[in-house]
């Protein structure tokens, strides 16, 4: 029983934690969001996962969100304009994540991807949000 209780402090903790990192980390992006075109907010996101504060698979979920919050922040239209979305499949983002020497080593966990994923969404969703 006592190793019950010491386990749920401890699961607590490191939970208000990692809320207090991703609401930090939240308003940061909207604070830089209106400054930095697209493709900074990309460097923003890669440059927080590569330092995040909480558990590896908090992180890795938590770049469409972060991601989002910096879209949201200004209008991408441009960007966006720019965008061949005519596939569903989004292949050019792995295309794009080489070109910024960030390549996916590992396709399905990859932050570059994801950023990039969730920028394509995005825009197919009329900077209105992202399908999670």
């Amino acid at each position: 029983m006592a190793l019950a209780v010491v386990l749920g402090v401890v699961a607590y903790w490191r939970y208000t934690l990692a809320e207090r990192h991703f609401a930090e980390t939240l308003a940061q992006m909207d604070e830089i969001a209106p400054k930095v075109d697209t493709e900074g907010c990309v460097s923003a996101v890669l440059e927080w996962h590569g330092r995040c504060e909480t558990a590896r698979p908090l992180c890795d979920d938590g770049v469409v969100r972060v991601m989002s919050h910096c879209l949201i922040g200004a209008d991408r239209q441009e960007y966006c304009g720019g965008l061949d979305l005519s596939s569903a499949k989004a292949q050019w983002v792995f295309n794009r994540c080489q070109e910024r020497g960030t390549p996916c080593l590992d396709r399905k966990k990859c932050a570059c991807a994801d950023a990039y994923r969730t920028i394509d969404s995005f825009c197919r969703h009329e900077q209105k949000g992202v399908a999670l």
